[in-house]
């Protein structure tokens, strides 16, 4: 192989990595732009982690975050619930605010259960959507989760 044609394939790989690297970073994050929907029969489940290039929590500010927007029903009961893989790795933490950022609701462990698990339940004052923030009660923690969420009978 001559010098010439593997400086090109080089280039060319070098190029292929580049565009695959900024296609990565430059696509939006889902929580970031997309509003879920709660289906009624299902629910709604995400599975996430918090990892060491998220956001700041702006509440627990060396904590980092995920926050999503959730459209809910006014006058019903949704069960929020944030479990972590490996409560080792997180102390699941959740907070329910409206449009403009104002706290409605803040769970720290699941007080039905004997876990660091998150759950709230919140009664919708009117129909729109809201800000679930999924973070975590100590700094810097990082790992997988799910946030399921529930209207509730």
């Amino acid at each position: 192989m001559t010098v010439r044609r593997w400086c090109l394939g080089l280039t060319a790989v070098t190029a292929l990595v580049w565009t695959a690297l900024a296609g990565a970073s430059a696509t939006p994050t889902p929580q970031k732009d997309k509003v879920h929907e709660v289906r009624v029969k299902d629910g709604l489940t995400i599975n996430d982690k918090l990892a060491a290039n998220d956001d700041r929590d702006k509440k627990l500010k060396d904590s980092y975050c995920k926050v999503y927007l959730v459209r809910m029903t006014a006058d019903k009961t949704y069960v929020i619930r944030m479990n972590a893989a490996d409560e080792d790795k997180i102390d699941a933490v959740l907070r329910v605010e409206d449009k403009d950022g104002k706290e409605l609701a803040f769970n720290d462990d699941d007080p039905n259960e004997k876990t660091l698990n998150a759950r709230i339940d919140f009664r919708c004052p009117k129909d729109g959507v809201y800000r679930v923030i999924a973070t975590s009660l100590n700094d810097n923690e990082t790992g997988n989760y799910t946030v399921l969420i529930k209207q509730s009978n």
